[in-house]
């Protein structure tokens, strides 16, 4: 494997053990919570798809079980914008109505639509470069845009939210939802950056996207739990 490969490996071995931190903490603060749960799932969720991202990456002899490890990423990485967006719908309508059928309902309908299209328009194997010792896959291009935008839409449509929330709140209470908005628009942007570098295939803009997303989950830890 090749040092850039190897430094783009490490980046999201760091973003599996922080985003993994973060979910045990949060969990463990409250369990009872459906707040608590739908966070823990947000960051366990993003531990879970760079820990698959990283795994099949690291296959280098066995390229049968690349695709359906990648597809198993996607659909986790779906489950991130998600479960930020039922964060909101609890903090604003509370549990009894943020899991009625009509807004969690809406999300795992969202979330099934994010994912089918994985089974549908079958990513590929870029096997020249796998010769090479490098794992690269291809999505098609149409289906890569559609999930990527729609997770876009899932994630600016929680910043405002958060934005908004942050108005409405005072001393301490503000300063950790405030760290938690800097850490996640930071880690945002980190992903969306990475998604770029994949669609351009440079590997330099994915190796900086991923340290932003490290950046992003410290400063959440950092600043929301401790």
């Amino acid at each position: 494997m090749d040092p850039l490969n190897t430094i783009k490996i490490t980046t999201a071995l760091i973003s599996v053990l922080i985003a993994f931190t973060a979910g045990f903490i949060e969990l463990r603060l409250n369990p009872d919570y459906w707040l608590n749960r739908w966070f823990a799932i947000f960051f366990i969720s993003t531990s879970l798809g760079f820990l698959t991202y990283t795994i099949y990456h690291l296959i280098l002899n066995f390229s049968q079980i690349i695709i359906p490890i990648m597809i198993i990423a996607q659909i986790i990485f779906n489950l991130v914008p998600v479960s930020a967006v039922m964060t909101v719908f609890v903090l604003e309508k509370f549990k009894k109505v943020a899991m009625n059928l009509k807004h969690l309902g809406l999300m795992m309908g969202l979330f099934v639509i994010m994912s089918i299209g994985f089974f549908i328009w079958i990513p590929e194997l870029d096997m020249v470069r796998y010769g090479e010792g490098i794992v690269n896959t291809d999505t098609p291009k149409e289906w890569f845009l559609f999930v990527n935008t729609m997770r876009l839409i899932l994630c600016i449509f929680v910043v405002y939210k958060y934005a908004m929330i942050i108005r409405k709140l005072e001393g301490e209470a503000k300063k950790r939802v405030i760290n938690f908005l800097i850490g996640i628009i930071v880690a945002i942007t980190g992903v969306f950056i990475n998604v770029l570098g994949g669609f351009l295939d440079f590997i330099f803009l994915e190796i900086f996207a991923l340290i932003l997303i490290d950046i992003g989950f410290v400063v959440v830890v950092k600043g929301f739990f401790i």
